[in-house]
């Protein structure tokens, strides 16, 4: 599916300004909705929350799930979400999980590459994704990110969702049933390293499942919102080699209906607050400001491109 970015006058500048000013007017408020307790989507809005706070805005992150903060933000119930990148084209499409078309979102940054998780125990002797029929694994609530991911995997392996007995609860819960014995694995999008995986792969011999080029290369035909990826090998205690994988990115949206100015203002206080961004998680150390005006899967918000276009920076053009 092809994108085209939202084209809109822009104002070209030769180094970074001073964006946040008198010309563009604060948001009264913002609202982030992210990610489960227990991932790296709901800290990272919460940072985002505080850079937002200090700057005099009332700001707070919520806890949510990639394809209801679609929804929400559509609906005007949150000013600002995030989602994967694999989402906005299903939505436009009007794919499941997606009852109609939705298409009135808009992107304000990308942030880091997601990479899907699919960590099963030493104990359940699972080592390729056919042994997850009949096991116990943890895919978070229908309506999240990851469990449409694992959805997708299963898909490009031949295999239903209903082959495995599936659990929904959070990150936190599926770790303590993994510990208890309970649970066979979980699988999570989300970047790494994650804490909660940390902690887990530190107290329960863990493996992670590699996903064969065949599998990508189905994931990518399907959606092209996912593209390969590796987890590093040492990313988790145990994790003696490295894991091909699915990446997806996380993208900062907002509804179409944001002014330009609150757009602007957004983006342009996240491009001057660039060093406490990249601390937010050690996921975003290496971001830049190419990187986030770099969105696929859903074109820029008019605003978000005024912003980047004043600080210089170029904008590819989205597939």
């Amino acid at each position: 599916m092809k994108f085209t970015v939202v084209t809109h006058r822009v104002f070209m500048a030769t180094a970074f300004v001073a964006l946040a000013g008198a010309a563009h007017a604060q948001p009264n408020q913002l609202t982030i909705v992210s990610g489960s307790p227990g991932g790296s989507w709901y800290p990272i809005a919460a940072g985002m929350s505080a850079i937002f706070g200090r700057e005099g805005i009332r700001s707070n992150a919520e806890t949510g799930a990639g394809v209801t903060n679609m929804i929400q933000v559509s609906m005007g119930q949150a000013e600002l979400g995030v989602t994967t990148s694999t989402i906005p084209p299903m939505a436009e499409a009007g794919e499941a999980p997606f009852e109609q078309t939705l298409d009135n979102n808009r992107a304000l940054a990308t942030l880091f590459p997601n990479a899907m998780h699919i960590a099963v125990t030493d104990d359940s002797g699972i080592a390729t994704l056919d042994d997850l029929v009949g096991m116990r694994i943890n895919t978070t609530a229908v309506g999240n990110s990851t469990q449409q991911a694992f959805v997708d995997v299963l898909t490009a392996a031949g295999i239903e969702e209903s082959e495995v007995e599936t659990s929904r609860g959070s990150q936190n819960f599926a770790a303590d049933a993994v510990k208890d014995g309970s649970l066979d694995g979980l699988v999570l999008l989300s970047a790494y390293p994650n804490g909660t995986y940390t902690e887990l792969f530190s107290s329960v011999d863990m493996n992670l499942l590699s996903l064969d080029e065949e599998i990508l290369a189905a994931l990518g035909e399907a959606n092209p919102g996912y593209s390969p990826s590796t987890i590093p090998a040492g990313t988790y205690p145990g994790q003696d080699d490295d894991v091909a994988t699915a990446r997806s990115d996380l993208i900062l949206f907002a509804n179409q209906d944001m002014s330009d100015e609150d757009a602007h203002w957004i983006v342009s206080t996240l491009l001057n607050h660039m060093d406490e961004l990249q601390g937010i998680h050690a996921i975003m150390s290496d971001l830049t400001p190419d990187t986030m005006a770099n969105v696929q899967g859903m074109p820029l918000h008019p605003g978000a491109l005024e912003a980047y276009s004043a600080a210089g920076i170029a904008i590819p053009d989205a597939d």
